[in-house]
C-alpha cells in the first residue's frame, strides 16, 4: 500500500524590495507590537512603512512593492494540503495578522544589535529554519556544490548558477527553471527542515513531503534568482561564503562562524559537521575577512574575529592576540609590514599600543591543506571585497 505524502504548495519567492536591503523585515519586525492584531492594510502601513500609493482589488489602498509582505507569513492549511507562505514572522489569527515568537525574537535582535551583523546573523537563521528554497541552496552547498555568482560589494547580481561535485552546472533561470525544481523533489526532506516538520508532526502529519505550486504542478521559479539573491546577500554580508569572484564555496565550519553557533544540528544540517579550526587557521580566515583592499586591518576587528572563530570568551579576546601574533612572530611565521595609528574609534591597538590601531602582515601558516588567502596574497577584487566589509 502507498503512504500518503504531505502535499504543501509552496507561492512565488518574492522577500525584501532589493537585495541590499536585507534589513527589511527586521526591521519591520522590530515595529511590531507583540500580541496586536493587524490587518493586512495595517501590516504594511504601521508595520511595513508602505505608503498606500495605488488602488488594489475594489478600490482597497494598497502600496507598491508588497509582494515580499506575504513571504513573512507562516503554514497554513489549504483544503487537502498545507501552505508554507514564508518564513514565519507573521501567522493568520482571527481575519488577521500577528507576530510570531519567532518574529518578535527576530524584531528584539534588531532593536538591541550592537552591530548590523547580529540581527543578520539573526535573520540568516530564520531563513535556514523557515525558507525552503534557501535551505536548499546552502544545504547543497555544505554538501560540496559551489554557488556560482558575482557578487561585488557583497550584493549578490547577474547570472546565479549551481555546480555539483561531479562538475553539473545547474543554471538557475528566470523563467521555468526545471532544474531547480528537480532538486526541490529529490532533496524535499532538507528543503522542509526541523521547523517545519516538527509542525507538521504537531498536526499528525508524519509522511514524507512533495512541493507543489499554488495552483498545482511544480512551484513557480519565476523571478525565482532574483529572490535567491536577496536571500544570499544575508550569507555575504556575515561572511559565510569562500572564494569568489564569481565562484564561492561553503563549508559547516564557516558557517557555523559566521552564524556564531558551535554547531549547525538546530538547523538541520547535522551531517555536516563543523571542523574545529586550528589556531593557524582561525587566524587566516581572521586576516582573510578583516583586511581591506590594501592589506589593512584594525586590530580590534581582527581580534573579535580571530576570537569569535576560537569560540574564545569577549573579554579574552584581545590577550588571545597578542598572544597568538608573538608566538608567530618569534616563529617567523608572521610580519608586521606596517603599522598607523588610526582613530581612537577603532579602540585597542596591537599589544596595546595606540599607534598599531591599524596594521598590515605578511603571515605563512605553517599547514598547506586550508585554502585560504592571506591579506598579502588575496588580489583586489576578492571575496573579502566582495563580501562587503565596509557596508
Amino acid at each position: 500500500m502507498n503512504t500518503p505524502l504531505v502535499r504543501i504548495a509552496l507561492p512565488k519567492l518574492f522577500l525584501w524590495s532589493e537585495a541590499a536591503r536585507i534589513q527589511e523585515y527586521p526591521e519591520a519586525a522590530a515595529r511590531a507590537e507583540p500580541g496586536r492584531i493587524y490587518s493586512r492594510a495595517d501590516l504594511e502601513r504601521v508595520v511595513f512603512d508602505i505608503a498606500p500609493t495605488m488602488q488594489f482589488k475594489g478600490g482597497a489602498p494598497r502600496g507598491k512593492g508588497t509582494d515580499g509582505v506575504i513571504n513573512t507569513y507562516g503554514m497554513e492549511r489549504s483544503g487537502a494540503r498545507y501552505r508554507i507562505n514564508g518564513i514565519s514572522l507573521f501567522e493568520r489569527v482571527d481575519k488577521g495578522l500577528r507576530a510570531t515568537a519567532e518574529g518578535v525574537a527576530l524584531g528584539k535582535a534588531f532593536r538591541e544589535a550592537d552591530a548590523d551583523v547580529d540581527w543578520a546573523r539573526a535573520l540568516a537563521k530564520q531563513l535556514l529554519r523557515r525558507e525552503p528554497r534557501t535551505r536548499l541552496v546552502i544545504g547543497l552547498c555544505l554538501a560540496g556544490w559551489q554557488l556560482g555568482v558575482e557578487a561585488p560589494g557583497g550584493i549578490p547580481s547577474g547570472a546565479l548558477s549551481l555546480t555539483s561535485p561531479e562538475g553539473d552546472v545547474l543554471e538557475i533561470a528566470q523563467r521555468n527553471c526545471d532544474g531547480f525544481n528537480t532538486l526541490l523533489r529529490d532533496n524535499a526532506e532538507l528543503a522542509l527542515g526541523p521547523r517545519w516538520r516538527a509542525d507538521l508532526s504537531a498536526l499528525g502529519e508524519t509522511a514524507a513531503v512533495v512541493w507543489e505550486g499554488v495552483q498545482g504542478g511544480p512551484p513557480s521559479t519565476n523571478d525565482l534568482p532574483t529572490a535567491l539573491k536577496k536571500a544570499l546577500a544575508v550569507f555575504f554580508h556575515i561572511r559565510a561564503f569562500d572564494g569568489g569572484p564569481s565562484t564561492w564555496g561553503l563549508d559547516a565550519g564557516g558557517l557555523a562562524g559566521a552564524l556564531a553557533v558551535e554547531n549547525l544540528d538546530e538547523l538541520g544540517f547535522e551531517d555536516a559537521a563543523p571542523a574545529r579550526l586550528t589556531d593557524d587557521e582561525a587566524f587566516a580566515r581572521a586576516l582573510h575577512d578583516c583586511a581591506d583592499a590594501e592589506g589593512f586591518l584594525i586590530v580590534s576587528q581582527l581580534g573579535e574575529r580571530f576570537g569569535e572563530l576560537l569560540q574564545v570568551p569577549d573579554e579574552d579576546r584581545a590577550v588571545v592576540l597578542d598572544s597568538y601574533i608573538r608566538t608567530a612572530m618569534y616563529h617567523e611565521q608572521l610580519r608586521l609590514l606596517d603599522r598607523h595609528p588610526g582613530q581612537p574609534r577603532m579602540g585597542r591597538g596591537l599589544f596595546g599600543e595606540p599607534g598599531a590601531r591599524r596594521v598590515r602582515i605578511d603571515f605563512t601558516p605553517p599547514y598547506k591543506t586550508m585554502n585560504v588567502e592571506t591579506a598579502e596574497q588575496t588580489p583586489t577584487g576578492s571575496s573579502r571585497e566582495m563580501q562587503g566589509e565596509d557596508r
